[in-house]
């Protein structure tokens, strides 16, 4: 039942998202707009966009089967659809990594072009994307964690940390460098730490922040190489 909600959540944001942008591409609508609305920010309750977390990755591990079968464009459309989820984080309001989500989301765009078009022929262009993509959203969900601690608000900050962990985590996969020893560490505790704060167990600023910035480094040792 829940993946049947999180496929139509998905769905209906990535179509929200779609008419948000052609409504901000319109002069009538544009000249009555709020200077949010121009900006191209999502009004939407935390409690819908907080399930779609993982979403861009499904899409993107079911545009590379598609891919690897020879079906370029239903490949193409998981793409699109991870890239809608991307560009949905981008534009929240309080997101302090949007120049590198935006970035994300126009490389997966254009990948999208050329898995349909025929011109992308390696699977290699499809994990490179991927991984670009799941590194900006680990940097996202790392600074939202920050930011959320910053305001006390632990339930949150354990969604942002399980967020950046597994997104860090795939995107190590998809650039095909595992993950050393500390890395793996540092993942495996964040992911633990982020399930004790959702769940209202103790925890201590001190672990939390140690976590944090260990996500961060790692994220940009795993960028380094990636």
């Amino acid at each position: 039942m829940r993946n049947i909600y999180t496929a139509a959540l998905t769905t209906a944001l990535i179509v929200s998202c779609a008419i948000a942008t052609w409504l901000q591409a319109s002069p009538v609508f544009a000249s009555g707009a709020t200077a949010d609305t121009q900006a191209g920010f999502v009004v939407a309750p935390e409690g819908v966009l907080t399930p779609l977390i993982d979403e861009p990755e499904h899409h993107f591990h079911m545009a590379s089967s598609s891919f690897a079968r020879g079906d370029r464009f239903k490949a193409a459309t998981d793409i699109r659809a991870g890239a809608a989820l991307v560009r949905l984080e981008a534009a929240r309001h309080d997101a302090t990594n949007r120049a590198g989500l935006e970035s994300a989301t126009k490389q997966l765009d254009e990948l999208a072009v050329g898995v349909a078009t025929g011109s992308v022929k390696s699977p290699k262009e499809l994990k490179e994307t991927f991984a670009r993509a799941d590194l900006a959203l680990a940097r996202h969900y790392q600074e939202m964690a920050e930011a959320s601690m910053a305001q006390n608000e632990p339930e949150k900050t354990g969604n942002w940390i399980r967020g950046a962990a597994d997104s860090l985590e795939d995107g190590a996969e998809w650039s095909g460098h595992k993950l050393e020893a500390g890395g793996r560490a540092t993942v495996n505790g964040a992911q633990s730490l982020g399930a004790k704060l959702e769940s209202g167990a103790k925890w201590t600023a001190d672990e939390v922040n140690k976590c944090v910035s260990d996500i961060g480094s790692e994220i940009e040792s795993v960028g380094r190489n990636s």
